[in-house]
C-alpha cells in the first residue's frame, strides 16, 4: 500500500495539495487580521517577524554607524526595544550579513518587514517555478507549510532556499555564474558546508573557484564597509553563539539537527557532538559515494542540498524550507520516469511533516511541545535517493534485485 501509493494520482495528488493550501492561507489570513488587530503582536506579545527586528535593529546601527555594535548584545537590544517587549533577539551572522540590513531601517519595521518577505517570497517561488515549469507549482507552494513558518518569523530561508536552488540549478550550464551566486552563501555559511565538498568531488573547479571569489569579496566589502572591529566583535560573539546551542537557549525544540535530537533525548553537550559529528560524517561519505556514480543532475543537486542540511548543527524549523527544492528537483524528474517503490511516501512525509509537527504549535491549536522533524526525514529522503540509485546500477548490470527498479508507479 505504501510502497507503490498507486491510489495516488495526478488528479487526487493536486485535490490534497489544493485543499491543503486553501486552508493554510486562510489560516494565515485569520492570523493575520489578529495581529493587525493587536498592533503587530500575538499571544505572549510575540512579535509578528520577530527575527526579521534583529535585521531591522541592526540596519538602525548600521545608519547611525555604529555598524559594530550589532554584535555588543547590550547595545543590540536597544535598538529593538521599540518593537520588542520581551526577550532579545540575536544578530549571529557574520558581517556580509549586514551588507543586505542596510536599508532595511529606511522604511518603518512592517513596512520593510513585508517588503523583505514579499521580494524574498518571490525569488522563491520563481526559483520553484523555475524547476517544476507548472501553475501547480504556486498552490505547492502555498500547501508548504515552512513557507508561514518563515513568514511569520520573519526568518531569511526564502534567500538561502533561492541561493542554493539558483546557484546549483545553473552550475551545468553556467558554471561561473553558479560560483557567483552560490558564494553568496556566506551570509549563512553554516548551511552551504556539503557545497564545496560537492564541487571538489565532481571537479567543478571553475564553479569553485568563482563561488570563493565571491564569498571573499563580500567578506572584504564588508570589512571596508562596517571595519575591521566589526569583524573582531562577530569572532568574539560567536562563542555566545555556540553555548545557546549547547545550552538549549534557542529550544532544541525548535533547532532541526542530530546535535539536537541528541540533547532532547538526554544526551549531554558532548556526547551531542560526537553523534552529530558521526552523523555528519557518514552523510559527507553517502554524499562522496553518490556523486561518484553515475546519477541524474535532479539526484545530484537533491543530495547535496539534503547534505547540507544534516551536516549543519545549527538549523532551525524555518530552515526546513531548503528541502523544497529535493522536493521539486525529484518530484519533475519522477514525474517524467515514473515512481519508484517508496517514493510517493517519502515525498509526502517530507511534505506533510512540518505542517503535522509545527503548524499546530504556531497557530496555537496545540499545547504540545513540537518535535524536531528535519534529521529524521533528511535521512528518510536520503535513503531512499541511495537505494534508487543502487537498484538502478544493478539493474544496468544485471545483477540480482535490480528488476525493482524497472517497476514504477506513474502519477496519472
Amino acid at each position: 500500500m505504501l510502497k507503490d501509493m498507486p491510489w495516488l494520482t495526478a488528479q487526487r495528488a493536486r485535490l490534497y495539495v489544493s485543499g491543503i493550501a486553501l486552508v493554510l492561507v486562510l489560516t494565515q489570513v485569520r492570523s493575520l487580521l489578529l495581529f493587525y488587530r493587536a498592533g503587530g503582536y500575538g499571544a505572549n506579545d510575540f512579535l509578528l517577524g520577530s527575527d526579521f527586528l534583529t535585521f531591522w535593529a541592526a540596519s538602525l546601527q548600521i545608519l547611525a554607524g555604529h555598524a559594530a555594535e550589532v554584535y555588543v548584545p547590550e547595545l543590540h537590544l536597544l535598538a529593538e526595544r521599540p518593537y520588542l517587549r520581551d526577550g532579545y533577539e540575536a544578530f549571529f551572522y557574520p558581517p556580509p550579513m549586514l551588507i543586505l540590513c542596510v536599508p532595511l531601517a529606511l522604511a518603518p519595521y512592517f513596512v520593510s518587514f513585508f517588503v523583505f518577505i514579499g521580494v524574498t517570497a518571490s525569488s522563491f517561488a520563481a526559483v520553484i517555478w523555475r524547476i517544476l515549469r507548472t501553475p501547480w507549482a504556486l498552490v505547492a507552494i502555498l500547501a508548504y507549510a515552512p513557507v508561514y513558518l518563515n513568514a511569520v518569523a520573519g526568518q531569511n530561508a526564502f534567500l538561502t532556499a533561492s541561493i542554493l536552488g539558483c546557484g546549483l540549478g545553473i552550475m551545468n550550464r553556467r558554471p561561473r555564474l553558479a560560483g557567483v551566486i552560490l558564494g553568496l552563501m556566506v551570509i549563512k555559511p553554516h548551511l552551504a558546508l556539503a557545497v564545496p565538498i560537492a564541487l571538489i568531488v565532481t571537479g567543478r573547479w571553475r564553479t569553485l573557484i568563482w563561488a570563493g571569489i565571491s564569498s571573499i569579496s563580500l567578506v572584504v566589502l564588508s570589512g571596508l564597509l562596517f571595519g575591521l572591529d566589526t569583524w573582531l566583535k562577530f569572532l568574539d560573539v560567536s562563542h555566545s553563539a555556540g553555548q545557546a546551542l549547547e545550552n538549549g537557549e534557542v529550544g532544541f525544540s525548535l533547532l532541526q539537527s542530530v546535535f539536537a535530537a541528541a540533547r532532547m533525548l538526554g544526551a549531554g553537550a558532548g556526547t551531542a557532538y560526537v553523534i552529530h559529528g558521526l552523523a555528519a560524517l557518514g552523510m559527507v561519505c553517502v554524499l562522496v559515494w553518490m556523486l561518484r556514480q553515475k546519477i541524474s543532475p535532479a539526484a545530484e543537486r537533491s543530495i547535496i542540498v539534503l547534505a547540507c542540511l544534516l551536516v549543519a548543527p545549527f538549523s532551525l524549523f524555518y530552515d526546513m524550507l531548503i528541502l523544497a527544492l529535493p522536493l521539486a528537483w525529484m518530484l519533475r524528474e519522477w514525474l517524467k520516469v515514473g515512481f519508484p517503490a517508496w517514493s510517493k511516501m517519502v515525498l509526502g512525509v517530507t511534505f506533510l511533516a512540518p505542517m503535522v509537527f509545527y503548524l499546530p504549535v504556531l497557530y496555537q491549536l496545540s499545547a504540545v511541545q513540537p518535535l524536531p522533524f528535519g534529521a529524521p526525514v533528511i535521512i528518510l529522503f536520503c535513503w531512499l535517493l541511495v537505494r534508487e540509485n543502487t537498484q538502478t546500477r544493478q539493474a544496468a548490470h544485471g545483477e540480482p534485485g535490480g528488476s525493482a527498479v524497472r517497476a514504477r508507479s506513474p502519477l496519472t
